[in-house]
């Protein structure tokens, strides 16, 4: 937590000046949903290790700005983010993939999605990769009985698909499936 917290706060704080905007400690809390008062330790250990300066402006204004070394460790942790996530997004086109292929040799005609998933490009890629059609469902009724049907993530209504015709993306992304 307090990682990413830090980078959040280099991050809004970068992202701000960018802007050009005054930025007060009360805005920078709310932007990475803290209190005022982690905030106000955030941003001293952030000073006190060199990522940051803060100036007074007026006895009532203070200035934030990233240092060089701060502007670095934004950048190293930007990158090891995106690591992870490029890493994660591979495994769940892995899983997916052979998700499909095995939905395909056990006879179903197609694949879906039910719902919008922030992932359905990699099922669209899937449903390709195992030659077979991709369609996406808004409602659980509307799918065929033939298809192999990935429950999206921000599905939130009951849904009256169930057994092995079904994979929940929610149980793919935790791990649980």
């Amino acid at each position: 937590m307090q990682q990413d917290s830090e980078y959040l706060l280099l991050n809004t704080i970068h992202e701000l000046s960018q802007a050009n905007a005054d930025i007060s400690q009360r805005d920078l809390s709310r932007a990475i949903h803290l209190s005022l008062g982690m905030t106000n330790v955030l941003l001293k250990r952030l000073s006190e290790r060199g990522f940051l300066l803060i100036k007074k402006v007026s006895p009532r204004q203070v200035s934030y700005v990233l240092t060089p070394e701060g502007m670095n460790e934004l950048a190293g942790r930007t990158y090891r983010y995106l690591k992870r996530t490029i890493k994660k997004v591979a495994n769940y086109k892995e899983t997916i993939v052979m998700i499909a292929n095995d939905a395909k040799q056990r006879g179903f005609a197609r694949l879906g999605v039910l719902g919008k998933s922030d992932i359905d490009f990699i099922v669209e890629y899937a449903a390709h990769s195992a030659g077979l059609p991709y369609a996406v469902y808004s409602e659980d009724g509307q799918v065929p009985q033939d298809s192999f049907v990935f429950v999206s993530e921000n599905w939130d209504a009951p849904c009256a698909l169930t057994g092995t015709s079904v994979a929940h993306i929610q149980a793919l992304l935790s791990g649980e499936q």
